[in-house]
């Protein structure tokens, strides 16, 4: 009796032992696919955030905050509707994005820089859907209109309804 005690425990033993390693070497294997998953779309989104968008789509003016600096008041609706706002064009810094400055272009995603500093409050109205990845964080950017701009975007980001917002946070 106490030699099939022994053989059934050791047999039960062998048997938790070998579902706990398939448990554990399963959850293993899940957390290793999500992690890679996770850096293959880190990766994707960099390459997406590294589109360059031609000086010559943005239109410039001195900018509010400091007139070394450039405010992009307009875009050219028949560059690409992937927009990457760069932290310099021709040397000057880029800083903000004017009124309207996109808005009605149809625009898919818009990579903005972490030199803007300031976006008014109506800069991509009319391009719904719009997915913006945004290497700053939020409280580093100023949103800027009138009391009745604020109060007709409400709900959108800078005029864009239905925004996705991707901060580097």
């Amino acid at each position: 009796m106490k030699k099939n005690g022994f053989i059934t425990s050791a047999l039960l033993y062998g048997i938790l032992s070998l579902f706990l390693i398939l448990i554990l070497g399963t959850i293993s294997i899940l957390a290793n696919r999500k992690l890679a998953n996770d850096k293959i779309k880190q990766s994707v989104l960099n390459d997406v955030q590294k589109i360059e968008t031609s000086p010559k789509c943005f239109e410039t003016k001195p900018s509010d905050l400091n007139s070394n600096n450039l405010q992009i008041v307009a875009y050219d609706s028949t560059c690409e509707k992937t927009v990457y706002i760069p932290t310099t064009i021709y040397g000057q810094i880029v800083d903000s994005i004017g009124p309207n400055a996109f808005a009605n272009k149809k625009l898919i995603n818009v990579t903005i820089e972490n030199t803007i500093k300031q976006i008014y409050i109506t800069a991509f109205s009319n391009n719904n859907n719009l997915t913006f990845y945004i290497k700053n964080t939020s409280d580093q950017i100023k949103g800027v209109g009138t009391d009745e701009e604020l109060a007709n975007n409400q709900g959108t980001a800078w005029g864009a309804k239905n925004a996705t917002i991707n901060w580097d946070e």
